[in-house]
């Protein structure tokens, strides 16, 4: 069945995630805090696609931004809970 995607938000500033479905883009948005998380009410049809393009900045935190990271991007739809796509990366300097 269909599902509607109301939210994408992420767990850092240093993050930011799309919506791409069909050529369209709903984004890029942030962490809640850190600007307005509007809803998207993007609805992904059955049989369908739809992508999560995901954008870390570690020059966001500057000189302290190295070494192990853990970040999250919250997908919130109506299919249930929100599905949470992590993230792990060894930031090098």
């Amino acid at each position: 069945k269909p599902i509607t995607v109301s939210k994408i938000y992420t767990s850092c500033m240093c993050t930011t995630a799309t919506l791409v479905k069909f050529g369209e883009r709903f984004g890029p948005f942030g962490m809640p805090g850190h600007g307005l998380i509007p809803k998207i009410n993007s609805v992904v049809e059955a049989g369908t696609e739809a992508d999560v393009e995901v954008v870390f900045d570690p020059a966001a935190h500057g000189p302290a931004g190295v070494g192990q990271i853990y970040r999250v991007v919250y997908l919130e739809s109506d299919a249930g809970p929100a599905l949470e796509l992590k993230i792990n990366a060894l930031v090098k300097p």
